[in-house]
């Protein structure tokens, strides 16, 4: 029976036994509050889901902050959410060859401790000038890591960041998310926010083998094997350096491992050295990242 119907067949039974009863009343307001909870049992449901800041517009993009109600992860408390314009992508935290990396400040938030970026694993693209930037398209969630301080909570950042179409614009940004602002996040929120979080890199649990260095001092290039299960073809490779580090290649090493090779330049000032170097790679649906000392070793010709 559809609910209208119900709901003036209920009435109407609970104003005739309200001639007939004495306790015909109390039916009648229980029918009343019952069906009244039945309404709005689906706001109720939608609001659980957690809360999220107005969204904040510009041409090439929106942004706002999520905060699921239950954790998602072991110290995620939210995210920032950036959806873009078409033909727009934005930027990972080591931009490529160039770029703008997103800054968040979040020191106005209050109720919170520890609050940092996570970043999903990124793609490489055309940057517009004959190279190759890594970041993002169409959107991404940046995980926000810490965890509540007591008190009132209030999470507020300032973001500065860019956006790239056939030029690159700088945009900032400032969002508050607090109980006067707070939207309802519905279940496809938490599952883009959920989906995000699969994307971050996790920590490699084999280690790296540095098979060779070749090149000179000034440019040296490093063939480097890691753990990875499937295909080399499926696999991309970022590498973050006091200087510049390129994938040049992606191959079959050994069964469950795969060699990849890196070429670059140290910075200038660092002795020639690249000092601890951050290698993430693998795929969207398998991110890892490990900590390489590419500065051992002698230079084999």
């Amino acid at each position: 029976m559809p609910l209208r119907d119900c709901f003036f067949t209920g009435l109407f039974m609970g104003l005739e036994g309200l001639v007939r009863h004495k306790d015909a009343m109390t039916r009648l307001l229980g029918f009343c509050f019952g069906l009244v909870f039945l309404l709005t049992l689906p706001v109720l449901v939608h609001a659980a889901g957690g809360r999220a800041s107005p969204w904040l517009d510009f041409r090439e993009a929106r942004i706002r902050l999520v905060v699921p109600a239950a954790p998602v992860a072991p110290d995620v408390i939210g995210a920032i959410e950036i959806r873009l314009a078409p033909d727009y992508k934005t930027y990972w935290r080591n931009v490529g060859d160039s770029g703008v990396p997103p800054q968040a400040d979040f020191s106005a938030s209050q109720g919170y401790s520890g609050l940092a970026l996570d970043f999903p694993f990124p793609k490489a693209f055309d940057d517009g000038a004959g190279g190759k930037a890594w970041g993002y398209v169409r959107e991404v969630m940046l995980p926000i890591r810490g965890s509540l301080a007591g008190g009132a909570a209030r999470l507020a950042l300032r973001l500065d960041f860019a956006v790239c179409g056939t030029m690159c614009i700088p945009l900032h940004g400032d969002l508050v998310l607090d109980t006067g602002s707070a939207q309802p996040l519905d279940a496809a929120d938490l599952d883009r926010l959920t989906a995000f979080l699969r994307m971050v890199p996790a920590p490699a649990t084999e280690p790296a083998k540095i098979l060779s260095r070749t090149g000179t001092a000034v440019m040296p290039a490093f063939t480097v094997s890691v753990a990875h299960p499937g295909e080399p073809g499926a696999v991309s490779a970022f590498a973050e350096a006091d200087g510049f580090l390129e994938t040049k290649s992606i191959t079959a090493h050994v069964p469950g491992r795969i060699a990849i090779t890196l070429a670059g330049q140290p910075a200038p000032g660092k002795g020639g050295k690249f000092g601890p170097v951050r290698l993430t790679f693998g795929t969207r649906e398998v991110p890892r990242e490990i900590m390489l000392n590419l500065d051992a070793g002698p230079v084999q010709p």
